[in-house]
């Protein structure tokens, strides 16, 4: 038990650190959002950060500001927490399947009901107003748009975790 427990104090320890370095001046918003992480998501702080952190990394090579990929990242969790609730998935799964998503991976997306191509993405991202023309499009603008594109096709699902979280389900992710 002592064992367990100095690793879990450790991984947390690696966990806030690599938040520091990914958000830089965002992280204190991200740090305060993971705090009640276990209820409001049925993560764990440490889950909650490190699944962020991924995906904040993920941004932030793509070259999005710190702000922008701290509110993407802690929305995808919490996505991730309500398609898992609403599809009755393992909440690591359906992370995996953002993030695959999010690069370009139409396939994964569509066991959560997101349906895109490349074209939806291109179009979804000049009507955003990111870029004039598709020759113009970086990989952080259509992540932008795939990001927009699961969030318009998720409505369903959005909330389901709050929604649910007195249920056997989702009172065990809780515990």
């Amino acid at each position: 038990f002592l064992g367990d427990s100095i690793g879990s104090a450790s991984d947390l320890g690696e966990t806030i650190s690599k938040t520091g370095v990914v958000f830089g001046e965002s992280s204190a918003a991200v740090m305060a959002w993971s705090e009640n992480a276990a209820t409001a998501l049925g993560q764990s702080k440490s889950e909650a950060l490190a699944a962020a952190s991924t995906f904040g990394n993920l941004f932030v090579s793509m070259g999005m500001a710190n702000d922008t990929s701290a509110d993407m990242s802690t929305n995808l969790v919490g996505l991730a927490s309500d398609l898992a609730s609403f599809n009755n998935m393992d909440p690591a799964e359906v992370l995996d399947k953002l993030k695959a998503g999010l690069l370009g991976s139409a396939e994964p997306m569509q066991s959560l009901g997101v349906n895109m191509n490349a074209a939806m993405v291109s179009q979804k991202a000049l009507e955003m107003g990111l870029a004039a023309t598709t020759d113009a499009l970086t990989p952080a603008m259509l992540a932008q748009a795939r990001y927009a594109i699961i969030l318009e096709q998720t409505g369903t699902a959005q909330g389901d975790f709050a929604r649910t979280s007195g249920g056997l389900a989702n009172q065990q992710r809780i515990l």
